[in-house]
């Protein structure tokens, strides 16, 4: 059969292919096929742990941080003026919005006056003062928050605001009511919002009468005096929700 194969194909001529070489060009190739391969891993590998690490030329900020330009925001608080009975007379309307957003802030589920605070101007201290009041309905209870704000001489810091630098400020009575000293007034408690500001809160119990008041300092040596309750024996509001709202009140205050 090999025999007839060749006769009928004839003799194949002799191959001018070198294989030896072939086998030697493909395993060059080979090689630095591998070679640049394993280069771009490398490379690869280096640029992952660049990204990992956050790692980039000098004076690139960390990956994460804010951009060097990021502005800041802004101080809404309001800013108390009341040097003189004019200036007090422009703060009251900002003090008033603020009361109002303050209250609502803190006892969502009562129901405020819609005609919020009602803010005058308390022209016989020094420095001049405010003073206002809001009916409220809560719990089926109802009653008045009365807030006054007002400042200290400089010569009477009361920073922190605790019952014994209250207790140094001089007491004045009038029309048989109790003025600023502790000492004429029912017991003191120092406490705290839930926000660490310090407050001293007082609670006055009698036969006709059942009434929270907290008070809280706020800059620029002035305290705020924030009332519940009067002639009824269940104040609409909370000691607790008068607390709140003391907080609320000076985050919206400078």
């Amino acid at each position: 059969m090999q025999q007839l194969f060749d006769e009928v194909i004839g003799t194949p001529p002799p191959t001018a292919i070198d294989s030896r070489a072939i086998v030697r060009r493909d395993r060059r190739v080979r090689a630095t096929l591998w070679s640049a391969l394993g280069t771009t891993a490398i490379a690869a590998g280096l640029a992952v742990v660049v990204l990992v690490t956050g790692t980039g030329p000098a004076g690139t900020p960390p990956v994460g941080a804010p951009p060097a330009d990021a502005s800041v925001l802004p101080d809404n608080r309001l800013q108390l003026r009341s040097a003189t009975r004019e200036e007090a007379q422009v703060s009251a309307g900002p003090l008033k919005a603020a009361l109002d957003a303050a209250v609502r802030a803190a006892v969502p589920s009562a129901q405020w006056d819609p005609k919020g605070f009602d803010i005058t101007v308390i022209d016989y201290v020094s420095p001049l003062g405010w003073i206002g009041s809001a009916e409220v309905t809560n719990g089926g209870a109802r009653g008045s928050v009365n807030v006054m704000l007002h400042g200290f001489s400089a010569s009477m810091t009361i920073d922190p605001l605790t019952c014994a630098t209250l207790a140094t400020v001089p007491g004045k009575k009038a029309d048989g009511q109790r003025g600023d000293n502790p000492a004429s007034a029912p017991p003191c408690v120092d406490a705290k919002t839930a926000s660490g500001k310090p407050v001293v809160t007082y609670t006055v119990n009698s036969k006709d009468v059942k009434r929270f008041e907290v008070r809280i300092g706020l800059a620029d040596n002035r305290v705020m005096t924030v009332t519940s309750g009067g002639d009824d024996k269940t104040p609409a509001l909370t000691l607790d929700q008068l607390v709140r709202i003391a907080q609320e009140a000076t985050d919206r205050i400078k």
